[in-house]
C-alpha cells in the first residue's frame, strides 16, 4: 500500500495486465461540482484584486484601509472554519457546503450593491460563511469519494481551480471592471456561486474513509464491515488536539500559512503594483495577474497526476518535491521584485508559481494520508484556515502597511514602496515556509503508515 511506503522505497511494479486506476471509475460529478465552486470563489477574489484601485478611488481610501477588505472576509472565515471542520466530521458535509455556497453568493450580490465602504466591508464579511466551509468539506469529501490511487489527481485538479478562477477573474473581471465598474464584477462572481450552491444539494454523501475501505475490501472482504461512519465522533477540542499531535500535519499547516502570506499578498497587490510601478492600464495589470494565475493552474493540474505516479516512491518523496518547489518560489519571486523590468518580473513570478504548484498536489495528498478519516475535515479546516488567516487577511494588510511606512519614512513613491514590501513578504516568509515543508517531508511517510494502520486495525 502506498501509505506504508517509506521515502526512497518503491512498491513492486504492477503486473502488465493491471489497468491504471482512473478518476472516472469513482465518478466525476462530485469533482466537477466542487471544482467549479472552488474556481468561483477564486474568481471573486481576483475581481477584488483587479478592482482594488477603483474601490480605493471611489471611496477615497488609503492603501492600508482598502487592504482591510480581505480582513472582512477572514473575520467570519476564522470564526466559522474550525467549527465547520468539526461539523463536517460529525454531520452531512454536502448540506454544509451547499448552505455555505448559497450564503456566499447572496452576500456577493449585496456587496455589489454597497453604497459606502462600511457596507462593502460588512457584506464582504458575510462571504466568510461560504469560504469557511470550502476547505473542510471539499477536502474531506474528495478524500472519501476517491481512493488513494487517484486521490492525488482529484485533489490536484480541485486545487487547480484556484489559479484557474484567478485567471478567469483577472481576464473577465478585468474586462467587466474596466467597462462597467467593480460592482458588476462582484455580481458576476456571486450568481454562479449561488446557483451551484443550490445544485450541490444533489451530491451523494460518502461514508467516512469510504474510498480507503472499498479499496481495502477488494483485497480482504472483511473490511467491508467497516463502511459505516465511525460511532466515536470526536468533539471540537478533542478533534483539534488530534490534528495538532500529528507532526507532519502540523508542519504542513505552518507551510500553508507561509505559502498563503506570500501568495495572497502578491496576488492581491500585483495589479496595483504594475499600474503604479510600470504604468499598466487596469486591463494590462489584470493580464499580468492572469499570466501568473495560469502558470499556477498548469502546475496544479499536472501536479495531481504527478503525485499519483510518484506514490511508489513514498509520501516522503512527495514532501521533498513540495519543499523544493517552495524553495524555488522563494528565489524566483525575490528576484522578480529586485530586477527593475516588467517583463522579467512577470517571467520570474510565472516560473516560480509553475514550479511550486507542481508540488502542491503531493502536499495536499499528504494531508489526506496522515489524517484519520474521522478528523479529516478538521485537518483540512486547520490547513485552510492557516492559508486564509496568514494569506487572505494578514498579508494584504501587512504589505499595505509596510508600503505606507516606506512612503512615509523612506520617501519612496507608491510603486517602489509596494515593490519592496512584496519583496520582504516573499523572501523572509517563504524561507520559513520552505523549512516547514522540509520538516513535514521527514516524517510524513511514518505518519501516513501509522494512520492507515490504526484505521484498518
Amino acid at each position: 500500500m502506498a501509505a506504508s511506503a517509506s521515502p526512497g522505497e518503491s512498491e513492486p511494479p504492477a503486473p502488465p495486465s493491471a489497468r491504471r486506476p482512473k478518476l472516472k471509475d469513482s465518478g466525476l460529478a462530485p469533482l466537477v461540482v466542487l471544482f467549479i465552486l472552488n474556481a468561483v470563489d477564486e474568481f471573486d477574489r481576483a475581481v477584488l484584486a483587479v478592482a482594488l484601485d477603483s474601490i480605493r478611488e471611489d471611496f477615497g481610501l488609503s492603501d492600508l484601509t482598502v487592504a482591510l477588505l480581505p480582513l472582512a472576509v477572514i473575520f467570519i472565515t476564522g470564526i466559522i472554519s474550525l467549527p465547520a471542520g468539526n461539523w463536517s466530521d460529525r454531520w452531512r458535509r454536502v448540506n454544509i457546503l451547499s448552505a455555505g455556497a448559497i450564503v456566499w453568493g447572496t452576500a456577493g450580490l449585496f456587496a455589489a450593491a454597497s453604497s459606502n465602504f462600511i457596507q462593502l466591508f460588512l457584506t464582504r464579511a458575510l462571504l466568510g460563511f461560504g469560504q469557511g466551509t470550502i476547505i473542510p468539506t471539499h477536502g474531506s469529501l474528495l478524500s472519501d469519494y476517491y481512493p488513494v490511487s487517484v486521490r492525488g489527481r482529484a485533489l490536484g485538479y480541485h486545487r487547480s481551480a484556484n489559479p484557474l478562477g484567478q485567471v478567469i477573474g483577472a481576464v473577465i473581471g478585468g474586462i467587466i471592471v474596466g467597462a462597467v465598474g467593480w460592482r458588476w464584477g462582484f455580481a458576476a462572481a456571486a450568481v454562479p456561486g449561488l446557483l451551484l450552491g443550490i445544485y450541490a444539494w444533489r451530491l451523494r454523501e460518502p461514508g467516512r474513509g469510504e474510498a480507503d475501505l472499498l479499496a481495502a475490501a477488494k483485497q480482504d472482504p472483511m473490511f467491508a464491515s467497516f463502511l459505516n461512519d465511525p460511532p466515536d465522533k470526536l468533539g471540537f477540542f478533542e478533534s483539534l488536539g488530534s490534528v495538532w499531535r500529528i507532526r507532519s500535519l502540523r508542519m504542513l499547516i505552518f507551510t500553508n500559512a507561509a505559502f498563503g502570506f506570500s501568495l495572497f499578498g502578491v496576488v492581491f497587490w500585483i495589479p496595483a503594483f504594475f499600474e503604479r510601478r510600470y504604468d499598466f492600464s487596469t486591463e494590462e495589470a489584470a493580464g499580468a495577474l492572469a499570466i501568473l494565475a495560469f502558470a499556477g493552474f498548469i502546475g496544479s493540474w499536472y501536479g495531481g497526476p504527478f503525485a499519483d505516479r510518484s506514490l511508489g516512491k513514498g509520501f516522503g518523496y512527495l514532501g521533498k518535491v513540495g519543499a523544493w518547489g517552495a524553495g524555488l518560489l522563494t528565489v524566483t519571486w525575490s528576484l522578480a521584485f529586485v530586477i527593475p523590468s516588467a517583463g522579467i518580473c512577470i517571467f520570474l513570478l510565472t516560473a516560480g508559481a509553475l514550479l511550486a504548484s507542481v508540488g502542491t498536489g503531493g502536499l495536499v495528498s499528504i494531508i489526506a494520508a496522515v489524517s484519520p478519516p474521522r478528523i479529516r475535515a478538521q485537518a483540512f479546516a486547520a490547513f485552510g484556515l492557516a492559508l486564509a488567516v496568514c494569506g487572505a487577511a494578514a498579508a494584504p494588510l501587512a504589505i499595505g502597511g509596510i508600503s505606507e511606512a516606506f512612503q512615509a519614512f523612506a520617501d519612496m513613491n507608491d510603486g517602489d514602496s509596494l515593490r519592496w514590501a512584496m519583496l520582504l513578504a516573499t523572501s523572509v516568509v517563504m524561507t520559513l515556509g520552505t523549512w516547514f515543508a522540509y520538516e513535514a517531508a521527514r516524517t510524513c511517510a511514518a505518519d501516513a503508515q501509522k494512520t492507515m494502520g490504526e484505521f484498518l486495525s
